[in-house]
């Protein structure tokens, strides 16, 4: 995939999930404000009309409030204006003073007010994320203002490590999505930097409203979209293949073949997961992300793979019939070189529209070694000029120089003569270590015992209770919740994530 090529901009849709994460209580040293106090903090910013209300008082009431939970309230009250006003957070702590400066910083950027150069990146490094959860939609429109404060100045990757600062420090560690999962990996793949490994390679296993409020069922499909975009660029195929079909095997509300009780088996969409898809969210449509991540994981499997894996049984089935398209005929064609170029040159428009003509370029580079590879299973010995003519190469130095490289890279074993025969054999069996199957013992516990923990969850939950009694009792033609119950929005808007 070449990363100057553009994006495609998925929709937006809303939806919400069960919260199974509570924000932690403000620390002692915070203290709890007396009922006085608490209506004083209130009373002094709401009630007032907007041109009453100053920066100076604002910040007094930052600097004097003992209660989060009252300085919040009173935060979410003052006028926008007033808080984008003035010098901004000039004088306030950035630990200590979290949740004030989160409010005006978010503020200024929004209304495009100027911010102290390092300012930005000095608040991600050190604000108190304890504090910051109490204003979670803060936190979103805070990355939005960086991504916008970042466009504004015609560099993008200056947003990169304050956003990356956030995604790391605000939730309580990288398996629990929000919103800025989208946001950053967004501003990374479109600034053409990579993304560290340790945001794409985190299963996500926990959803929490409490602490992402604006958190949606498309910031799950376009997190593993994106991911698996840049893992694509990384060309780690593996990985790459499952963050895309994660997002394109998603669950659709209403899907055929999907029952009250089918998420349990789903592969990746699990746990959390399914709990956001039972509190709601998904469309009954399958989104414009999801039949993307369908074409861009048929291309990768063929890179990785040689061939085509099947889509899970619960696809739905407008993502599914993404096979029945040039890049199903495409897929068709791997790895004959000549109808394989026939393909491409004749879809060649549709494969660049789609943002995909990089992966095409890839599969294509590809092809004769998956074509050679097919012939291991045929013949014992062969020459290279005899593998050349099936494989479509004339030059013959060139089928030894891939023969040689596949070798080396351990993708067959074989040898090659000094007349040039190659000698095909039986790959070598895999050894595995006594430490490698303990390892794989410990992470399979790890596992059970998470399962067991998401299963005790989803037990607790009243909204799953009351699905899976409807389910059962209506049996499984019930084909899926409908969308007024699952709380889905009925469609996409026309609007971007960001």
């Amino acid at each position: 995939m070449t990363s100057s090529q553009p994006l495609p901009t998925p929709p937006l849709a809303s939806a919400s999930s069960s919260p199974v994460f509570t924000p932690p209580p403000a620390s002692s040293s915070q203290g709890a404000a007396s009922p006085q106090t608490s209506s004083s903090l209130a009373g002094a910013v709401a009630p007032q009309a907007e041109h009453s209300v100053s920066l100076d008082l604002i910040l007094a009431q930052i600097q004097n409030s003992n209660s989060l939970t009252a300085l919040t309230a009173t935060l979410r009250h003052a006028p926008a204006a007033a808080l984008a006003s003035g010098d901004g957070p000039a004088g306030l702590n950035i630990p200590n003073h979290t949740l004030g400066i989160l409010f005006i910083l978010s503020a200024r950027l929004h209304a495009g007010a100027p911010v102290p150069g390092g300012y930005i990146e000095e608040f991600a490094r050190r604000f108190d994320p304890v504090q910051a959860r109490h204003a979670p939609e803060r936190v979103s429109l805070l990355a939005k203002g960086i991504i916008q404060r970042a466009e504004a100045l015609g560099n993008l990757k200056i947003a990169i490590d304050p956003l990356h600062e956030l995604l790391t420090r605000y939730p309580p560690d990288l398996s629990y999505l929000t919103p800025l999962h989208a946001i950053f990996l967004n501003a990374c793949i479109t600034a053409q930097h990579p993304p560290p490994l340790s945001v794409l390679l985190t299963p996500i296993e926990n959803i929490s409203l409490a602490l992402a409020p604006d958190l949606t069922y498309t910031d799950h499909l376009l997190h593993h979209y994106l991911s698996g975009i840049a893992l694509a660029v990384a060309k780690r195929w593996a990985a790459a293949a499952e963050a895309f079909e994660i997002c394109a095997s998603a669950p659709v509300s209403g899907a055929p073949g999907r029952g009250a009780g089918s998420m349990q088996g789903m592969r990746g969409m699990g746990g959390p997961m399914s709990l956001l898809s039972v509190a709601g969210g998904p469309s009954s449509e399958a989104s414009a992300v999801q039949m993307d991540a369908a074409k861009k994981l048929l291309l990768v499997q063929l890179i990785f793979h040689g061939k085509t894996l099947p889509l899970p049984k619960y696809t739905h089935g407008a993502v599914a019939n993404v096979r029945n398209t040039p890049y199903g005929a495409f897929a068709k064609a791997y790895p004959k070189g000549a109808a394989l170029r026939a393909v491409a040159g004749k879809e060649e428009g549709l494969f660049a529209h789609d943002g995909n003509l990089g992966l095409v370029k890839q599969a294509i580079d590809r092809a004769p070694r998956w074509a050679i590879k097919k012939l291991t299973e045929t013949y014992l010995t062969l020459g290279l000029r005899e593998i050349g003519r099936n494989v479509g190469i004339e030059d013959t130095e060139e089928v030894r120089r891939i023969v040689l490289s596949m070798i080396e890279l351990g993708e067959m074993n074989a040898t090659i003569a000094a007349d040039g025969t190659v000698s095909f054999e039986d790959d070598a069996p895999l050894a595995v270590s006594r430490a490698q199957v303990d390892g794989v013992l410990r992470a399979a516990q790890e596992q059970e015992q998470r399962l067991r923990e998401l299963e005790r969850e989803m037990a607790r939950s009243k909204e799953y209770l009351i699905k899976a009694v409807r389910g059962r009792e209506e049996g499984p033609s019930a084909g899926g919740w409908p969308d007024e119950e699952m709380g889905a929005v009925g469609g996409w808007v026309e609007e971007t994530v960001f």
